[in-house]
């Protein structure tokens, strides 16, 4: 189960945008969720060399072009295992991990992961970022970049 957890935070990671329109309570993003995400992420940001600054701007300010954020962003799939080694996304297991969550989650991403069906990009790097700029651009107000 904490394994689908941390798949489905990657979806959400994947949810923000700045302060006036970013949902950023006691329970959004869920806590719980960071808490099993941070070994991952401080991995990934130690692997990458992504910052603290670039990931949170992405998170809740603005989309920026960084290559070691999208490396970042295509390490969490990759540590997740919701892309194959070329780091083309596995749908369907998100979508799976998906239909597992709470009903709040399932709300917000279902509608999201529907409209990000076709990542673009040279690299698995490029690849990433295109499905989180998706995301973010979907669903400005409950993105976030962990």
């Amino acid at each position: 189960m904490q394994v689908l957890a941390i798949t489905l935070f990657v979806v959400f990671l994947s949810f923000g945008q700045s302060n006036a329109g970013t949902r950023r309570d006691d329970s959004w993003p869920p806590p719980e969720f960071l808490e099993i995400l941070k070994p991952v992420s401080d991995k990934c940001k130690a692997d990458t060399g992504a910052s603290d600054a670039a990931i949170k701007e992405f998170s809740d300010g603005e989309v920026h072009e960084d290559p070691a954020l999208k490396c970042f962003m295509s390490c969490l799939f990759h540590e997740f295992r919701v892309v194959d080694d070329n780091g083309d996304p596995h749908f369907e297991r998100i979508n799976t991990h998906v239909k597992l969550m709470d009903d709040e989650i399932r709300q917000i991403a279902e509608p999201v992961l529907k409209q990000c069906t076709n990542p673009q990009g040279a690299d698995k790097c490029e690849r990433a970022f295109s499905i989180h700029k998706c995301w973010k651009n979907a669903d400005p107000k409950h993105y976030f970049l962990a």
